[in-house]
């Protein structure tokens, strides 16, 4: 299964749940990830770098990357933090809106539940997103190994 997380800047949210998803070695699941927003000159926040290595994460190499057709394409299931996420790319790449979900909702089942954006907000907003990326990401593992 190939799994494309997406957020805004692709500094935070999907870089963490595809490291996390990445760092379980799961047979068979690849992962990428991707900003609608994503400027290629920024790097890990430290309270990202941070969290992924207590979780154990050892590649933190990562640039952000602004999503392309090209990944969209590649991927089997698509995850957004937010539903304005899903918004732009059903816009942009309309041919692959069955394949779009909300993370939150795709990994726990919690209907409608959107990721908030932890940047600007200081350490305790970035601990409490980066522990719900983490506890999904664990569920998400979890369905995987089912198949």
């Amino acid at each position: 299964m190939k799994v494309l997380f997406v957020c805004t800047g692709n500094m935070c949210r999907s870089v963490a749940a595809e490291k996390l998803l990445l760092a379980l070695g799961l047979p068979g699941v690849q992962a990428r990830s991707r900003g609608t927003a994503a400027q290629p000159y920024g790097g890990l926040p430290r309270e990202v770098k941070g969290f992924l290595e207590r979780a154990g994460v050892a590649d933190l190499r990562h640039k952000p990357a602004f999503i392309a057709e090209a990944d969209v394409d590649w991927a089997d299931v698509i995850l957004v933090m937010q539903n304005h996420h899903y918004e732009v790319l059903a816009d942009n790449f309309p041919q692959s809106a069955r394949k779009m979900h909300l993370f939150l909702e795709y990994c726990t089942g919690a209907a409608g539940a959107e990721l908030q954006d932890p940047m600007g907000k200081g350490e305790k907003a970035f601990e409490r997103v980066l522990g719900e990326v983490k506890a999904a990401v664990a569920k998400l593992a979890e369905k995987q190994k089912q198949f």
